[in-house]
């Protein structure tokens, strides 16, 4: 495992960037839920619930290009 090195600042930008994506992630929810409530599928609402609990157990998603965003994306 390697050791990377932030700056304090960094680091504290990343966590409040971390803790805003959890938050649309609970409202994009709460909005699917409320304007689809049947039509969305037990597994798609399944699998938002799940990252949004490795996201408050600090657990994040890591990207290496916009392609993998879209595609993780478009997976659900």
């Amino acid at each position: 495992m390697n050791t990377v090195t932030l700056p304090k600042t960094k680091y504290l930008q990343i966590l409040d960037t971390q803790e805003k994506l959890r938050d649309d992630l609970i409202n994009l929810r709460k909005i699917v839920f409320h304007l689809a409530q049947d039509e969305i599928s037990l597994k798609y609402a399944k699998r938002l619930s799940n990252i949004e609990k490795r996201l408050s157990f600090g657990k994040g998603l890591s990207f290496k290009n916009k392609s993998e965003i879209k595609r993780f994306f478009q997976s659900l």
